[in-house]
């Protein structure tokens, strides 16, 4: 056999393994997306060192995950709840994007107070935008995990973090094309992939209503084959066009779960195989192979580290007071500690923000070892505080 495919079976059961052992542990019951990721920081610290080109290839596997994973966030939006009135409760959509906006403006206060005391140059409206963040590719396979997904509740938080995922990423990206080019053409050629998708839909919906669609639609795997070949295009387009491919693949899964079609359930149920079997738990072991942990040896680095963890946590407490009323103290805490959780978009961007003189060395290293900690500590908390919650809420 292949040393190489025999490494990579080694680390599937051993990341297996870890990730049950660690599910047992009592009160806590560690998310098994969070238990592949401390598995790859033990990974690349154990005296077992694995090669270059073994761990570059689990690197493009990782990308691969994330990017399935964005899919099937977006797959599981439910687009029922989008609708104006929803069962005599209050709207998920609404509340979603009300926790955003307060989480925005909570953001542009703390980072107002870090800039006035902070050495070096910082830009607030960077800062904040990196405060705003959340990260949906963590928050899914938690609640999926959970069995509450799929509620009210499931969607609320679901949605809170696709709003804050895809408005940060955007104006991130018009943030960063300002500062460098000052073309805003190039921001709206990267934002071209939302209407591509809104056409993607007509297009689906036309080709459905046509009698060729019975010759080309096949069964169950001929049509799972054709969504993977979406998400590819989807991923490809939106690098052209400048934006994330995360973004495209996200927008296909949308654009998935709102059309009807025959063998939706089958399709689903693939997917959700292929995703959290093989791929999500990759690229949740390939972030942890990748943390550069000894880069946050600097006491200046974990003094402003442990203020920002402060303030993570704190802009998405705040707004989530909203959701006492409707579901409940422990869901409103529990929906404010798992927002907080940040991880690969923050990362990204807080090492574009130091390039571009946004943020100083110092703040950017704090940025992402606050990244890491949230995305640990949050999904763990959250079990926690939820761990005898009644699955009526959901």
């Amino acid at each position: 056999m292949n040393e190489t495919v025999l490494l990579f079976l080694v680390v599937i059961v051993a990341s297996f393994l870890f990730s049950l052992m660690m599910s047992q542990i009592p009160v806590l019951r560690v998310p098994s997306a969070i238990s592949y990721l401390l598995f790859g920081i033990l990974l690349q610290k154990s005296p077992i060192q694995l090669p270059t080109e073994e761990l570059h290839w689990l690197s493009h596997l990782g990308d691969v995950g994330l990017l399935f994973l964005m899919f099937l966030s977006g797959l599981e939006v439910d687009m029922r709840f989008f609708r104006t009135k929803h069962t005599g409760s209050v709207n998920p959509l609404v509340t979603a994007s009300s926790i955003f906006f307060g989480t925005v403006l909570s953001s542009f206060v703390v980072a107002w107070i870090v800039t006035a005391i902070a050495p070096g140059n910082v830009h607030p409206y960077m800062l904040a935008l990196l405060l705003s963040t959340t990260s949906l590719g963590v928050i899914v396979p938690v609640l999926e995990e959970k069995g509450i997904l799929h509620g009210a509740y499931g969607q609320t938080i679901l949605l809170s973090a696709l709003i804050a995922d895809v408005s940060t990423m955007l104006l991130v990206s018009l943030y960063v094309n300002l500062q460098v080019s000052g073309q805003l053409y190039d921001f709206l050629l990267a934002i071209a992939i939302v209407p591509g998708a809104m056409l993607l839909y007509g297009l689906i919906r036309t080709v459905q209503q046509t009698r060729i669609r019975k010759r080309v639609a096949g069964d169950a795997s001929a049509r799972l084959r054709a969504v993977v070949a979406l998400v590819a295009a989807g991923c490809a387009l939106a690098d052209y066009a400048g934006s994330e491919p995360i973004l495209g693949s996200f927008l296909v899964g949308v654009v998935i779960s709102a059309v009807p079609m025959a063998f939706a359930k089958e399709i689903r149920s693939y997917c959700h195989g292929l995703g959290y079997g093989l791929l999500v738990p990759m690229f949740f072991l390939s972030v942890g192979l990748n943390f550069h942990l000894t880069a946050f040896a600097s006491p200046a680095v974990w003094q402003w580290t442990t203020l920002l963890v402060s303030a993570a946590f704190l802009v998405k407490l705040v707004p989530s007071i909203q959701l006492r009323k409707q579901f409940g103290t422990k869901a409103m805490l529990g929906a404010g500690l798992l927002l907080s959780t940040r991880l690969s978009l923050v990362i990204a961007a807080a090492n574009i923000a130091v390039a571009i003189g946004a943020l100083p060395q110092y703040l950017g290293d704090a940025m992402m070892l606050t990244s890491i900690i949230t995305c640990l500590l949050s999904p763990i908390l959250f079990m926690a505080v939820m761990s005898h919650s009644r699955p009526a809420m959901s």
